[in-house]
């Protein structure tokens, strides 16, 4: 009974939290997320910022070729493709409302950030 009950909390706790953001030094380099929204916002300098559940380590940018002075989200600046951030801040939205998880992709860093290029919601 009682390896019945750590397996479930094991397996619950997994559920509920995401793995860290990686990087990778493939196609050039990239850096992922899968996980649920913490916290999303927009500041007056039109950047959307995506909070992540779990924040990527320390160093963790420089296998993709990244500098990443902010290790607890990615950055979205809507001036450079109001049509995409749109669509993204509402995908995000949605997962956040629903706890959906969702995946992102980063390419570059602006201001320290990683820079979000895509989303995909899960089911």
């Amino acid at each position: 009974m009682k390896r019945l009950l750590l397996s479930f909390s094991v397996l619950f706790s997994t559920l509920l939290t995401a793995g860290q953001p990686v990087c990778h030094s493939a196609s050039g380099g990239y850096c992922s997320y899968s996980g649920f929204v913490s916290r999303i916002y927009v500041n007056k300098g039109n950047n959307i910022l995506l909070y992540f559940d779990t924040a990527m380590e320390n160093g963790a940018g420089d296998t993709a070729g990244y500098t990443v002075n902010n290790h607890n989200a990615a950055i979205l600046n809507i001036d450079e493709n109001p049509e995409f951030a749109k669509l993204f801040y509402s995908t995000a939205l949605a997962a956040q409302s629903t706890k959906r998880k969702i995946s992102i992709q980063m390419r570059g860093v602006k201001s320290g950030y990683l820079k979000i290029d895509r989303i995909w919601l899960s089911e």
